[in-house]
């Protein structure tokens, strides 16, 4: 899925935890951890590819696209979509905080999103990583059918939280 509809659904569920439960939930944060996993692996590469275009005065057909093609293959893109690595970075801050950051969960949600969601075609998600290149050739996401299904859902679950007053109402 793409980073914007992982965003809206990491703010719904968050919202809804904040409106149900009585975890401390940042919707921000969420929001955060949730495009974490495709910051960490294209972050780079954008940072990268901005700096080269603005380096050579964003002109000339030598620059190419956006995005440099290197030969470097750094596994963040793996680590950041594996389920494995987010137990681990999961537990670790959970010790250090010394509670629940039930903000991070938003991590997992990507995760669990992104493995039905990305086909063999397209960055299938390798959840199992370091420990098994096992993937899902799920439904590719970047489907025009597909788009239009998860902006309806978008709409709908947005229009219920609406309805309950969870979002620009007066419910507490």
């Amino acid at each position: 899925m793409e980073i914007v509809a992982h965003g809206l659904w990491a703010a719904a569920a968050a919202i809804t935890a904040k409106r149900t439960s009585t975890a401390r939930v940042s919707i921000g944060w969420t929001v955060w951890w949730t495009a974490f996993p495709d910051v960490l692996a294209f972050g780079p590469l954008v940072a990268i590819g901005v700096w080269l275009r603005l380096a050579n005065g964003m002109s000339g057909p030598e620059i190419g696209h956006v995005l440099p093609r290197t030969g470097i293959r750094i596994p963040l893109y793996p680590a950041g979509h594996s389920l494995i690595v987010f137990v681990l970075v999961f537990g670790v801050t959970t010790i250090l905080a010394r509670r629940i950051v039930y903000s991070m969960l938003g991590w997992i949600l990507h995760i669990l999103i992104d493995i039905p969601t990305h086909s063999f075609r397209y960055y299938a998600t390798r959840f199992l990583w370091p420990a098994s290149d096992f993937r899902i050739d799920g439904i590719a996401w970047g489907m025009p059918w597909f788009w239009v299904a998860t902006y309806v859902a978008l709409v709908l679950v947005y229009g219920a939280m609406w309805w309950k007053g969870w979002i620009l109402g007066d419910a507490a």
